[in-house]
């Protein structure tokens, strides 16, 4: 009886998703205004432009976000969110104004999914902005590069 318990548990701990799994997830982001934490925040906001149904954003998402959070090497330089764009969504924008979250990406010409923009803090795109998926063998090459220009905007 003991034994069967004990499987019945180990087994129920081998299915149970693991933690690093949902700490990894792209968070969607809601309130752009106090995303940073602190006046010396500086870090970049990659921001994911999403719609439900992108096939091409989950890829996105899970080929290239995901890992990167997992890594943990971007955690000091970098943000990484999400917003959906197409989906009823709203959010707060760097001025403190509730928007729609696809009113938001038009302000940036972020009608097409998916789109990766680098932004400030104050909401201003430091490197261009990444539509579609051109060569997905590249993508976190030119992701990394793009990241890099970003970075070098914020110490100037």
């Amino acid at each position: 009886m003991q034994r069967s318990i004990l499987t019945v548990l180990f087994c129920i701990l081998i299915t149970a998703g693991s933690p690093t799994a949902v700490a990894n997830d792209v968070e969607p982001v809601f309130d752009l205004q106090r995303l940073y934490t602190s006046a010396e925040d500086q870090r970049v906001l990659l921001l994911l432009v999403s719609q439900p149904g992108c096939h091409y954003c989950d890829q996105i998402r899970e080929e290239i976000l995901q890992p990167m959070l997992a890594s943990g090497l971007y955690d000091k330089t970098t943000l990484i969110r999400e917003i959906k764009i197409y989906a009823g969504k709203s959010l707060r924008d760097f001025n403190g104004e509730e928007v729609d979250a696809t009113g938001f990406a038009k302000r940036y010409n972020a009608w097409a999914t998916p789109t990766l923009l680098f932004l400030n803090r104050s909401g201003e795109e430091i490197a261009e902005k990444m539509v579609g998926i051109n060569t997905p063998e590249f993508y976190g090459y030119y992701v990394d590069k793009s990241l890099e220009t970003a970075q070098a905007s914020l110490s100037q």
